[in-house]
């Protein structure tokens, strides 16, 4: 199966900008870093994060209302038909989480943002808790930083969350 591609609009860029710059400054003031697990900036990676929530919540039909969490979001960004939703963003093909217990949430969805587009964000899949928990390990993207994560293999196809929570059918791996 292939990545789902969401091309967010002009209104959407600004919201996300606009949201990663209030995090970032926020984060400043506070002293507050981001977990690193990657080598890119604070603001850029706040800046992705958004992106990424934006393009989720419009291909799930989710209303976007961002808020500001200085030390993160408790693990959850959206409550879906009943389930709690983290999305991650990275320029990898991993799902990371800083460390295992961090997904905490039912559900993980991974997005990556177009390297060559500034408005095209791709979702690449999902992972339910027990996937999780049965299919992560440590991972060393940038030397001494040990995250954990699933590569994009493991993940689910995004078209398949909605049936997944409502029906319970049977998961088919991404292809």
């Amino acid at each position: 199966m292939r990545d789902e591609s969401v091309t967010l609009s002009g209104a959407e860029i600004y919201a996300a900008k606009a949201v990663a710059l209030q995090i970032q400054l926020g984060k400043e003031k506070t002293h507050v870093a981001n977990k690193r697990i990657c080598s890119r900036d604070d603001l850029q990676i706040n800046l992705e994060g958004q992106m990424a929530e934006i393009a989720v919540c419009r291909y799930l039909g989710l209303d976007y209302n961002p808020e500001i969490h200085l030390r993160g979001d408790g693990g959850v960004d959206f409550n879906y038909r009943g389930r709690t939703l983290q999305v991650k963003s990275t320029q990898t093909n991993y799902l990371l989480f800083p460390k295992r217990e961090a997904m905490t949430c039912d559900y993980a969805i991974l997005c990556t943002p177009s390297r060559d587009k500034h408005n095209l964000v791709f979702i690449r899949g999902w992972i339910d808790q027990d996937d999780w928990f049965q299919d992560s390990r440590d991972v060393e993207r940038i030397p001494g930083v040990i995250s954990c994560g699933v590569g994009v293999e493991k993940l689910y196809h995004i078209d398949e969350l909605d049936i997944y929570i409502t029906c319970k059918k049977q998961k088919t791996k991404k292809d």
